[in-house]
């Protein structure tokens, strides 16, 4: 029997609106790129599944896409799907909050050269990196479950957020959290894998194939 991948493409959202100086508030608006938006719609694959995460800013940069597909004459999502288990890490109190105020609090916290929190860190009222990852772990493994007994070949793409990819590609890869909280993953860009079903991974290299990681929408 032929090995069937499933090509699954997970899609940051559009920039999000906050004030200078602040960290991001828990669910912004966009701040929409047409150019973006168009490269993005000429490359990504018709009747595709989509799932996106509730969250406003990636429904309008779904909405984005969608109409910018249309507006090509290209076939969109064959199914859309609001997906609350990949929602972003929920920074609690900081979510919003002064920068200045949030490097106060961490003083003291141990650091981490390329993210302003570590792995385990939890915000006050908010989960941490780790907890984040937990939860995405669980959507991934239920999700690999459900195409492998399928044999779902189709697209999948998912409209998620930064720190949600990052736990997406630490799950993927076997990285250390930390390692993958180093990971630059812009807005608008691409990370792609492939998925090989468990009925057909029989060898070394686990299940998920890198095609790219933080692709840019003008490739």
């Amino acid at each position: 029997m032929k090995k069937r991948l499933t090509k699954c493409i997970w899609i940051r959202h559009a920039p999000s609106w906050r004030p200078e100086g602040h960290v991001p508030a828990h669910d912004p608006d966009i701040v929409p790129n047409a150019a973006s938006a168009i490269a993005l719609a000429k490359s990504l694959p018709e009747n595709a599944h989509w799932q996106i995460s509730p969250l406003k800013r990636c429904q309008q940069t779904a909405a984005q896409i969608e109409e910018a597909m249309r507006g090509l004459g290209r076939p969109v999502a064959v199914q859309k799907t609001l997906t609350p288990a990949i929602i972003e890490q929920d920074l609690g109190d900081w979510a919003g909050a002064k920068l200045d105020d949030v490097w106060t609090e961490l003083e003291n916290a141990p650091r981490h050269n390329f993210s302003f929190q570590t792995a385990d860190l939890i915000p006050p009222n908010g989960e941490s990196f780790a907890q984040q990852y937990q939860r995405i772990s669980a959507f991934m493994t239920d999700f690999s479950a459900r195409i492998s007994q399928a044999e779902d070949s189709r697209p999948h793409i998912f409209f998620a957020h930064a720190h949600t990819i990052r736990a997406v590609i630490a799950y993927c890869m076997g990285l250390p959290l930390d390692t993958a909280l180093s990971i630059q993953i812009a807005n608008y860009s691409q990370t792609i894998f492939h998925f090989l079903p468990h009925q057909y991974a029989n060898h070394a290299g686990g299940q998920w194939q890198v095609e790219a990681i933080n692709l840019s929408a003008a490739g």
